[in-house]
């Protein structure tokens, strides 16, 4: 049974939009096969990996071909990684439109402190996640950076890498501290830990004298724990949209033409749901991203013939990132 607030609706739907943009991507690659890899070998090299018995990437590497298996590594973990991600997204939006918050914000947690790190790993540097993934996996786990200023500095460097509507308000103290801050609210890191755990004692997460995390959780509580999810989630679900288009551009680049309809789509979905946050859960950064968008998307209406975004049929351009007149 559906029981979500219909005043978080349109950030649900925008969030599903991000993911559904994902699948898609990763749905046309796997049927272009872009992520098979086919290589140029000496019939010598031909007959000496027919016969190997190891692995191909240990056979690639013993042959000094490290551009073949850095290609045959990311070309395997992306799709791989991507699609456990949107896994985990999906039914953490389907769980919370049926009102299983704990649920909810125990699967939101690994995507987007695991397997988001390891996305940027990729896109940080290709030699390093090759190397930390063959021979030091530790370093691919979240906890390797040194703590927050870690985490900050690590994704500074990954949005100066990025090339995207809005890129330019996205702020890096901002994403680290919504996936990893444990001394403050304004984080999923607090109320994920609380959901996955009974009992949590550190300062800032201490379980309430007879209590236990969420398990007494009643309907009067859903309305906050909902407007957190659906104010934050789509500011990351964005980062994570781009930072994957970025991996994608080598192994299965999209049109340049498809890419920035989904992004007029996400654009549209943004400048309806945004403005029905509450203002307690506004933040500056969402405000940036908003105001961002808003501005990008009036440029590209007028860059496409338009006088602006009056102009337009507006709920189209909600519905299909389309833009046709009025």
């Amino acid at each position: 049974m559906e029981v979500l607030d219909s005043k978080f609706e349109d950030s649900h739907d925008l969030c599903f939009l991000i993911h559904d943009i994902m699948v898609q991507l990763l749905h046309s690659a796997e049927k272009q096969k872009a992520f098979n890899q086919t290589f140029d070998l000496t019939d010598v090299e031909a007959k000496s990996l027919e016969s190997t018995e190891g692995h191909i990437i240990e056979w690639l590497e013993d042959n000094k071909k490290y551009k073949e298996s850095s290609f045959v590594i990311r070309s395997t973990v992306l799709p791989a990684l991507l699609s456990d991600m949107m896994h985990c997204i999906y039914e953490t939006l389907q769980a919370s439109k049926k009102g299983k918050l704990t649920i909810a914000y125990m699967l939101i947690r690994k995507p987007l402190q695991e397997s988001l790190f390891v996305l940027e790993s990729m896109a940080l540097d290709r030699k390093k996640f090759i190397e930390d993934f063959t021979n030091e996996q530790k370093k691919l786990s979240s906890s390797s950076t040194g703590g927050l200023d870690g985490h900050i500095s690590r994704i500074e460097k990954v949005l100066k890498k990025l090339d995207f509507p809005a890129v330019e308000s996205f702020d890096a103290s901002y994403i680290a501290q919504l996936r990893y801050d444990k001394s403050i609210e304004d984080s999923f890191d607090g109320v994920c830990n609380k959901a996955m755990h009974l009992f949590t004692s550190r300062k800032t997460l201490k379980t309430e004298s007879r209590n236990i995390n969420f398990i007494f959780a009643r309907g009067e509580q859903y309305p906050s724990l909902w407007a957190f999810l659906y104010s934050r989630l789509p500011y990351l679900l964005y980062y994570i949209y781009q930072l994957v288009e970025h991996i994608c551009a080598e192994l299965a680049p999209t049109h340049p033409s498809y890419l920035k309809q989904m992004n007029r789509w996400i654009a549209a979905k943004v400048l309806v749901s945004y403005p029905s946050v509450e203002e307690r859960y506004r933040h500056e950064s969402l405000d940036n991203l908003f105001a961002s968008l808003t501005s990008w998307l009036e440029s590209d209406c007028i860059a496409n013939g338009f006088s602006n975004l009056d102009a337009i049929n507006f709920e189209e351009l909600v519905e299909t990132g389309i833009y046709n007149l009025r």
